[in-house]
């Protein structure tokens, strides 16, 4: 019985582990080139003897899968299609992110929603308020006219799900983690969309509370056993 309930227990971690990526993935449905998170369970045996018995282990994954394209009116909302990232200048060093949701100040220079410069290839690039229209071509090459004004940066890695995300959502590299040469191509007048879809995350939802009830059902029958087995006759 003992290795019932250990296997319940971890059943039971499990479908909590599961169930916390779900919830953020409905929490981010809507928000722009978010990517949703999975889980990988693996299971593996610990102890020697009687004491040996199966545990199960569950970690966050992302799906780094490409996120629907949608059109825009502003000429500094980008979106990436295929792999890759825009590369921003933060307080920590540069951080990564595909949402592309850009502005420039008053003195002509690129950032991001939370305030960030975007970066550039080279020296930073600067348009003029007042001066021609502005495009950014598939490799992110920005024109004023017929000025080129310089190329946005973006990156890639070798082994993606070794980044880490903060809480406003920029991506982070280990300095000793391999770039990868990016092939996303840059769209104009877009955003990605969230790769979630939240029926989808309702139905993997309803499916984590039955197995997660499923295990407690095992440990409270098991939990039964021992009280029968326990009781003074």
């Amino acid at each position: 019985m003992d290795k019932g309930l250990y296997m319940g227990v971890a059943a039971m971690r499990s479908a909590e582990k599961r169930m916390e990526a779900i919830t953020g993935n409905l929490a981010n449905a809507s928000a722009t080139a978010f990517k949703r998170q999975g889980t990988v369970t693996r299971a593996f045996e610990v102890g020697t003897g009687d004491k040996k018995h199966v545990e199960i282990e569950s970690k966050h994954a992302t799906d780094w899968s490409q996120g629907l394209i949608e059109r825009r009116d502003d000429p500094w909302s980008l979106a990436l299609d295929g792999d890759g990232f825009f590369s921003v200048e933060t307080p920590t060093g540069e951080a990564y992110t595909r949402n592309g949701t850009f502005h420039i100040d008053d003195k002509g220079e690129l950032f991001t929603s939370e305030g960030f410069p975007v970066a550039w290839v080279g020296q930073r690039g600067r348009v003029q308020a007042t001066g021609e229209a502005i495009t950014v071509d598939g490799t992110g090459k920005v024109r004023q006219g017929s000025n080129e004004i310089g190329q946005l940066k973006l990156a890639d890695f070798a082994d993606r799900d070794q980044l880490t995300v903060d809480r406003q959502g920029y991506w982070h590299a280990r300095p000793d983690l391999a770039p990868k040469e990016p092939t996303a191509v840059v769209h104009q007048k877009a955003l990605e969309r969230s790769n979630a879809q939240s029926i989808d995350e309702l139905v993997g939802l309803i499916k984590v509370q039955r197995s997660f009830e499923s295990a407690a059902n095992v440990m409270k029958s098991i939990d039964q056993s021992y009280r029968r087995l326990n009781q003074a006759r």
